[in-house]
């Protein structure tokens, strides 16, 4: 083809259009659509390239730690996750040159200590913040490398889930003291498992410690804490465990290969929060003019006295306690001290001096109520103009189907109930055509203010009706209760489901508690036994639930915290190993052997979840086969073969 030939490249139009099609197909098959993606994602961590003093080394007389790497790395989080052991008195320098990290030490360092840097995930590249996973170095400023070790888990004492960013302390100094007021000789801190590892120690005997240390000064507070201690001293060590190779081929002697076992065993600390006594004012404030509430840091349970300093009164206040005696309200029942703007209270309750004696403490605080918004003012007095309510309304928890078999009636009042009569709270069966009254017992509930309790053995699928004659109740400004009528019919008992633990091995009193499936384990039911045999929880709505035990030592009928000061570890506590799916009208019968576990295990195994996670796996798995199978096979040309090609 000759360009000057201008009739010859007329006559070839058709084939470079062709070719044109065709490159245009070739490239738009091998080429993806867009801007280019830069590569594959960086998924691999940075490589360590050298180290200054090398790993386990001698004799080491630096001021910093350098660490190199294959790439640039970010050191944001090193600061706050890495852990020197022993522990230095000043914070390190932690700063980055080139690829290079370095930890700049602020003091000098021991004679003759093996020094342990634990960086845990804290070191990232720069690029996808990929972690080294678990990095610890580890060198001596002597001659020898101590290597023994120390390892385990902590827990919480009342959960048993495991416990993250708590320092856990290794002392020399066996006296019960140093925790309180010096400085550990090791310290190391757990991961997002629990788990804790010294690996620099050197032979000796040691008190082992954990810690949420609130303040970050590695000191014991308690009651401001929480701390966990081991019954035992600790007294590490190592020996060789020779492994014959009797598969060595041709050799006149066996090969010997091995490994190093480390004691002791690992250990399980359980955190714990000791109960000291520590009474103060909280909270005070004024939520109306008839209502006042306090709060304290202890029971003031009968210490607690109230003088009113405006003025000399008599009978002027009702007080309400919570079950705890550490909260209570203040009705006034006065009307002219209700009218005061400011209250001047005198408090009196029990207080521990220094040398840990009672004596009656004092204190005085203001009351004030202030009132709201001039609009609000307005709609109050609009509502101070209509007719005086005579009477007030009982709140209840009935509803009209599906009353649970479990609860009892709950009548609540608004303010403080000062007598009520029994005589005028009737209950019946709704198709007693002679209305006759069911014996009942009315109580007062005492884990919920003004609030009484109608108990009664429900039968299943039953209509029932309650009766409140009016002025059955009378509260603390003499108004009474409206008359009351409500119909109700109790739940199915087909409904229900059934726990039955066949407990084993019993060798102390029993706290068994039924749990909801949450994080925060609400107690639902508790039962208590103190031998081996079969214990059952029935009328459980279809839901998922929780079972833990608490091992009540002492018998009390709840959970004792521990006591350091008497060596006293908190009451252990264990879990049935399954999340229990309750269906209706179904029984999960579990057996139980209660033999005393050192290792404390909390495996909750949801069936139900681990059902769907197989089956979404096997579903996925089924997908992919059958997206292979309908992939089309392309040739070495590819899919279309070569279109230059005739």
């Amino acid at each position: 083809m000759r360009l000057k030939d201008g009739k010859e490249i007329v006559r070839n139009l058709p084939l470079l259009a062709l070719l044109l099609l065709t490159a245009t197909l070739i490239f738009s098959r091998c080429a993806n659509q867009g801007m280019p993606t830069g590569g594959p994602k960086d998924t691999i961590p940075p490589l360590l390239t050298d180290m200054t003093p090398p790993l386990r080394g001698l004799n080491y007389t630096g001021k910093d730690v350098r660490i190199t790497f294959n790439e640039y790395i970010v050191p944001d989080a090193v600061s706050e996750e890495l852990v020197i052991s022993p522990p230095l008195e000043k914070r390190p320098v932690i700063r980055t040159k080139s690829k290079t990290l370095i930890v700049g030490f602020n003091e000098e360092l021991k004679p003759d200590v093996t020094y342990s840097l634990d960086f845990k995930n804290s070191v990232t590249d720069n690029n996808e913040n990929n972690p080294y996973m678990g990095l610890r170095l580890l060198f001596s400023t002597g001659s020898r490398l101590d290597t023994l070790r120390v390892a385990g888990m902590v827990k919480n004492a009342t959960n048993l889930d495991p416990q993250e960013k708590m320092w856990v302390l290794l002392y020399s100094n066996s006296n019960d003291t140093a925790v309180y007021r010096t400085k550990p000789d090791y310290i190391s801190r757990t991961d997002s498992r629990g788990i804790f590892l010294f690996d620099n120690v050197r032979k000796g005997n040691y008190r082992l410690y954990a810690l949420n240390d609130a303040n970050n000064n590695l000191l014991y507070e308690p009651g401001v804490e929480e701390f966990a201690f081991s019954d035992t001293l600790v007294s590490p060590s190592a020996e060789y465990i020779a492994e014959p190779d009797t598969l060595a081929a041709g050799a006149d002697s066996l090969l010997i290969a091995g490994h190093t076992l480390f004691h002791p065993d690992p250990l399980y600390l359980r955190l714990f929060q000791e109960d000291v006594f520590e009474q103060y004012v909280d909270k005070s404030f004024r939520e109306s003019r008839h209502k006042c509430l306090i709060s304290f840091g202890e029971s003031v349970k009968d210490t607690f006295n109230i003088r009113l300093l405006n003025e000399e009164a008599k009978n002027w206040y009702s007080l309400e306690f919570n079950p705890e005696v550490d909260s209570l309200t203040i009705w006034l029942t006065d009307t002219l001290i209700a009218r005061y703007d400011t209250l001047k209270l005198e408090l009196s309750y029990a207080q521990l001096d220094s040398l840990k004696k009672r004596f009656i403490a004092r204190d005085t605080i203001q009351m004030v109520y202030t009132e709201k918004e001039k609009q609000e003012v307005r709609k109050k007095r609009k509502e101070e103009e209509a007719p005086e309510v005579v009477q007030f309304y009982l709140n209840s928890n009935l509803k009209a189907s599906g009353f649970d078999l479990n609860n009892p009636i709950l009548l609540t009042s608004p303010e403080p109930v000062k007598s009520f009569d029994p005589g005028k709270i009737r209950l019946r069966k709704a198709d007693d055509v002679k209305a006759t009254p069911l014996k009942i017992k009315v109580e007062k509930d005492t884990s919920v203010w003004r609030t009484y309790r109608i108990a009664y053995p429900w039968e299943p699928n039953t209509e029932y009706v309650l009766e409140v004659d009016s002025t059955a109740f009378e509260n603390i400004y003499g108004i009474t209760s409206m008359k009351m009528k409500q119909n109700f019919t109790t739940q199915k008992d087909d409904y229900y489901g059934r726990i039955i633990l066949d407990i084993n091995a019993v060798s102390t009193p029993l706290l068994i508690e039924l749990l909801n499936n949450s994080k925060e384990e609400k107690v639902l039911k508790t039962l208590k036994t103190a031998k081996d045999g079969k214990v059952t929880f029935d009328f459980l709505s279809p839901e998922k639930y929780r079972v833990r035990i608490i091992f009540d030592k002492n018998n009390n009928g709840k959970w004792d915290t521990g006591d350091f000061k008497t060596k006293t570890q908190p009451e252990r506590v264990a879990y049935l190993p399954e999340i229990v799916k309750v269906r209706s009208n179904w029984d999960n019968q579990f057996s139980w052997n209660l033999k005393p576990d050192p290792t404390y295990k909390k495996v909750l195994f949801d069936k139900e979840e681990e059902e769907l996670r197989l089956k979404k796996l096997k579903e996925e798995k089924l997908k992919e086969a059958e997206k292979e199978k309908n992939a089309p096979v392309e040739s070495p040309e590819g899919v279309f073969g070569n279109p230059l090609r005739r």
